[in-house]
């Protein structure tokens, strides 16, 4: 996390504009093994984060096999290895609070319902003075409209709740047309941010098996999960 705020920050000193996060897990990984077109939007963010301790498991099968693998996934379920992951909905909070420090603009787009308002209204009580906008996507507003709200803004970090892929796939396609100094795909982060959802309790995230408890507590994402057994499958094959 460290390592990654100081990329930002960088970023922010030198100027640059239209820097561009993903918050990598498993799922991304599997999803780009189907679609070339989103493997190769992967590869032309600024930077990629490890947002799933597989990743970290499967690197660690990379380099030491399958004994090796078995002695991290061991490791993970103790808590360990914490330090190499970043989640995505963490660093949105470390983001926004060095806004808020800093002067800074944060815009909020996409989400479920009303939870990017919802989640704006969370960080405008937890940081007064706070300069945050929001809103929601398509097909509620246009995508024209919500490009002219954006840049109108000028927003310093811009988050997109669309979900894995489509987020990226808008990002993607609209960044070269925003006025923004750093956009990133936050996937579910409002949900749990507006309070929606329950995020899993610290000791299940330590764990690394915050998939798991997303299952019990909706279990209509079931056919998502089966991803995370293919990609031990792909790891280990």
């Amino acid at each position: 996390m460290g390592q990654v705020l100081k990329i930002i920050e960088d970023w922010q000193r030198e100027g640059k504009k239209k820097q561009w996060i993903a918050t990598v897990n498993p799922e991304f990984v599997m999803a780009a093994q189907k679609d070339q077109n989103f493997k190769e939007i992967l590869q032309k963010t600024s930077l990629n984060v490890v947002d799933g301790v597989g990743l970290v498991w499967a690197k660690e099968v990379e380099k030491g096999g399958f004994g090796k693998g078995l002695k991290i996934a061991w490791e993970v379920l103790r808590g360990k290895h914490r330090e190499s992951l970043v989640p995505g909905v963490e660093l949105m909070k470390k983001m926004v609070e060095t806004a808020a420090e800093k002067g800074k603009k944060v815009y909020l787009l996409g989400g479920w319902g009303n939870r990017a308002e919802k989640t704006a209204r969370y960080f405008e009580e937890m940081y007064k003075g706070l300069k945050i906008g929001w809103s929601k996507g398509e097909p509620e507003v246009k995508n024209e409209e919500v490009v002219r709200k954006i840049n109108e803004f000028e927003p310093d970090f811009l988050f997109v709740a669309y979900g894995m892929k489509k987020q990226e796939e808008w990002i993607e396609k609209n960044l070269k047309n925003l006025d923004v100094g750093l956009a990133m795909g936050v996937g579910r982060s409002f949900d749990y941010l507006s309070g929606e959802l329950k995020r899993a309790p610290g000791w299940v995230r330590k764990m690394g098996m915050e998939w798991l408890y997303s299952l019990l507590m909706e279990p209509k994402r079931g056919r998502r999960q089966v991803e995370l057994v293919r990609f031990v499958g792909k790891v280990l094959n």
